[in-house]
């Protein structure tokens, strides 16, 4: 029931069953309480992740930029009061600073994890001694070719350090190719995605266009230029600067005043809508009552017809069996009275 009831609202809107003059006429303002103060001021966060790891939920909002007037909301917003804009750009402020300083946090947990996932591999015993074999004839072959150099011999010395020099490579290669994981772990210092080493440029080029890596950018982004504008806390610590004149006041005040308004207006639609839905909900469960009624009945119903259908033919039975009960009475009586009659006569 659910279900058909949203489909409805979608299809023809919340506000089908209500009578033309109590319809909710009034455009939709920058101000109405529905409408997401984020994306006004920047990017709406839970817009950016939809389905995805950094997904964050449902906005506390109802309407964003892909509804039908929000170019004229935004231009609207655009000449709103400084300081009404101020408000919603600070508060924005401090939702991005959370969510930067969670995904940071974030950030270099993964780190740490792909530092273990890319730590050099342990030597196995058979090589630990082929890589020995190789150092002691690297040693060996320097010692030789230190003690020709004593005695003069140099070509002979040269030869041998260069032999040496050779198995110094050979080890150094060897260990190398032994201890270097199959895969290195690296984590993006925008959205703390992991990336592999052996990804090739396609996988990376999708990282780059990805939502999660272009949202995270938006917000850093984002931060950063409030950062710029309103310096470090100016999302924490913030009230509203004093009025230029009284005019500036009473302009300030009337505007607080009719977005206030339209606010209450606001709830009052939805606590009707809210009392309609429940209404529609009662009138169904009674009739759902009603009807789980009417099959009880109906089942008592069947079950008095077939008990009565079962109890008549026994009731009938027990009624043939006592008169046959009785006839045989009727003819043992007669019998013994016949007898007795016979036998007076014959004396």
């Amino acid at each position: 029931m659910d279900a058909m009831r949203a489909m409805l609202d979608e299809l023809m809107g919340k506000e089908r069953n209500v009578p033309l003059e109590e319809r909710n006429t009034n455009a939709l303002s920058w101000d109405d309480p529905g409408v997401c103060k984020y994306q006004l001021c920047g990017p709406c966060p839970s817009k950016l992740f939809k389905n995805t790891k950094s997904d964050l939920g449902p906005c506390e909002f109802e309407y964003h930029d892909d509804h039908l007037e929000w170019p004229r909301i935004k231009e609207d917003y655009e000449k709103a009061d400084p300081r009404d804009k101020e408000r919603y750009e600070r508060k924005l402020m401090r939702y991005l600073e959370d969510l930067i300083r969670e995904m940071d946090r974030k950030i270099v947990k993964n780190k740490e994890r792909a530092q273990k996932e890319s730590a050099p591999r342990e030597l196995r015993p058979e090589d630990q001694a082929k890589l020995a074999e190789i150092q002691g004839r690297a040693k060996d072959a320097c010692e030789k070719a230190e003690r020709l150099a004593e005695e003069g011999e140099v070509d002979q010395a040269m030869l041998l350090q260069s032999q040496a020099e050779t198995y110094s490579r050979q080890h150094e290669e060897m260990l190398k190719r032994l201890t270097t994981p199959e895969k290195t772990m690296l984590v993006c210092d925008i959205c703390g995605v992991f990336i592999n080493s052996t990804d090739n440029d396609q996988r990376r080029r999708d990282h780059l266009e990805g939502k999660q890596y272009l949202g995270w950018k938006a917000i850093r982004e984002r931060y950063a230029e409030l950062l710029a504008k309103y310096g470090a806390g100016g999302g924490r610590d913030f009230s509203y600067p004093p009025a230029s004149s009284s005019r500036a006041a009473g302009a300030d005040r009337s505007a607080r005043a009719t977005s206030s308004e339209r606010g209450r207006e606001h709830d009052r639609e939805r606590e009707r809508e809210r009392e309609r839905e429940r209404r529609a909900r009662d009138y169904d469960r009674d009739r759902e009552r009603e009807r789980e009624r009417e099959r009880e009945r109906e089942r008592r119903g069947r079950d008095r017809d077939r008990e009565r259908d079962f109890q008549l033919p026994t009731r009938g039975g027990r009624d043939r069996d006592r008169e046959r009960e009785r006839e045989r009475d009727r003819g043992a009586r007669e019998r013994d009275y016949g007898g007795r009659e016979y036998d007076r006569r014959r004396d």
